[in-house]
């Protein structure tokens, strides 16, 4: 019996090893601004080390926004991209604008359900500003602004 157990365990343990190992982080934007349906939460969002990543597992891309301090967040796949840019004038600066859906789960109150998903990144002479808005069923609104880590070409997506 005691090696049935063992052998039931290291067989889950390597298949969890083999599935951590498929998932890729691509990139990160932490949130320095956000509102929700016109409400400033930026004190609630920062306090909480809220943060959005993109990451892949078999090459399908998914994404999460995570709260580090309260260990919650919301994940899953994206799809159905679409893509526009915008050349710099001398108004405005370039700004690459992505539309796309996104099926995510909540780990803190078991909900799940779609979003309409816009992510801008803008390019500033100090850097590349993002912003991302969420648009859920019901017709709620987030939004995150703040910065990148790493990049992502959702071309290949």
């Amino acid at each position: 019996m005691k090696k049935l157990i063992f052998l039931i365990c290291a067989t889950l343990l390597h298949l969890n090893t083999i599935s951590a190992q498929k998932q890729k982080e691509i990139a990160r934007f932490y949130v320095t601004h956000a509102n929700y349906n016109g409400n400033d939460i930026t004190e609630w969002a920062v306090n909480r080390k809220v943060f959005t990543v993109f990451y892949t597992i078999n090459d399908e891309l998914y994404m999460a926004n995570v709260s580090d301090t309260d260990d919650d967040q919301s994940w899953g796949k994206i799809w159905g991209f679409q893509n526009e840019t915008r050349e710099e004038t001398a108004k405005d600066y370039k700004v690459d604008i992505f539309y796309f859906n996104w099926n995510y789960s909540n780990s803190y109150d078991s909900k799940k359900g779609t979003c309409k998903v816009q992510f801008l990144k803008i390019y500033k002479p100090q850097g590349i500003v993002s912003k991302l808005k969420l648009i859920t069923e019901t017709l709620d609104v987030t939004e995150f602004i703040g910065y990148m880590e790493g990049s992502i070409n959702f071309s290949n997506y």
